[in-house]
């Protein structure tokens, strides 16, 4: 394992432990017993750090591979990443809740972007898998309501499901299959 990678899992684990607000460079330094400048080598500030940690752990909760948006129903891929998610946050509980606390305003805007370009991957192949799930009904979509809107708004309500801790996402299932099916 590379020294990078060496000092994002530390600082994921003082993340785990501790919270996101007590990582820092020198703390990061002394759990990977390499000096503050090595650190520093790779994340040229605190606010460098915080947000490759928080990516790396959004990585984690989400741990999509290559296969993971290999669905020939739209349904099926909103389960697997509401399960897959569920799960995932078992090792970082109130991350959602807590990530976005630990940047200073002068960071916001980076962890914000970030954060987007992320999520907005997610929807990417989302949309794909949408248009090429064969049991679409022709006429689900219009110039009101189309393809790009669609995932946005069940997006939305799948991270609201997960942020809301439900045991499930069979409503919102039903939701999907009496809008497009």
């Amino acid at each position: 394992m590379n020294l990078y990678n060496i000092i994002l899992n530390e600082s994921k684990k003082i993340a785990i432990n501790q919270g996101l607000s007590f990582i820092n460079i020198r703390l990061v330094a002394s759990k990977c017993n390499i000096s503050i400048g090595s650190v520093y080598n790779y994340f040229p500030s605190k606010s460098d750090l915080l947000i490759a940690t928080i990516q790396s752990i959004w990585q984690d909760i989400f741990k999509f591979d290559k296969n993971s948006f290999s669905f020939d129903k739209f349904t099926d891929a909103i389960s697997y990443i509401f399960e897959t998610v569920n799960n995932n946050l078992k090792n970082y509980p109130d991350f959602f809740t807590l990530h976005s606390l630990s940047f200073n305003d002068n960071n916001k805007f980076k962890g914000k972007k970030t954060m987007d370009t992320f999520l907005q991957n997610i929807k990417n192949n989302l949309l794909k898998i949408l248009e090429n799930d064969k049991n679409v009904n022709p006429n689900a979509f219009n110039q009101h309501l189309t393809p790009n809107i669609f995932i946005d708004y069940i997006f939305s309500l799948l991270i609201a499901c997960i942020f809301d801790k439900k045991s499930n996402c069979k409503a919102l299932i039903k939701l999907i299959e009496n809008s497009i099916y």
